[in-house]
């Protein structure tokens, strides 16, 4: 079991991967607007309203996105100054068996978070599969592997 603040690190940077893949998604959807240039025909401008709604629920959900690490990044921010740690001190996170991170607050009172390192998975782990490759998988030869 982590703790709390390890938990929260965590978070944060789950939520800053989705974030950008959420915002890239709306600047996609958004380059590749169908524009209107006066079309008449009802198909072609519910085709227009379509994807203008596409459009308008990805800025949703990136906006989502947004406020929900803006709230975990406030939360850090607080039990950073319960410990009184200032701005620019980098912490060192480790999530057992899958990375470690860097965390810090900047002169802006943002928290600002980087992975440093994948991290081996945990042995015995019950969320971990491991697969085994072989070179002859039609082989069942154990003694010509």
């Amino acid at each position: 079991m982590e703790g709390e603040l390890t938990n929260f690190c965590r978070k944060y940077y789950g939520q800053q991967c989705l974030l950008k893949q959420l915002e890239r998604r709306f600047h996609r959807l958004l380059a590749n607007a169908l524009p209107y240039t006066g079309q008449t025909d009802v198909s072609e401008l519910d085709a227009i309203i379509s994807c203008n709604r596409e459009i308008q629920k990805a800025k949703a959900e990136a906006d989502d996105g947004k406020a929900a690490m803006h709230q975990t990044g406030r939360t850090i921010l607080n039990i950073m100054a319960y410990f009184e740690i200032a701005a620019g001190t980098i912490l060192t996170c480790e999530i057992p068996g899958e990375f470690e991170l860097q965390v810090w607050a900047d002169e802006d009172h943002t928290i600002q978070c980087r992975k440093t390192k994948d991290l081996n998975p945990l042995k015995g782990d019950p969320n971990v599969i491991v697969i085994k490759l072989v070179a002859d998988p039609y082989n069942f030869d154990e003694g010509d592997n």
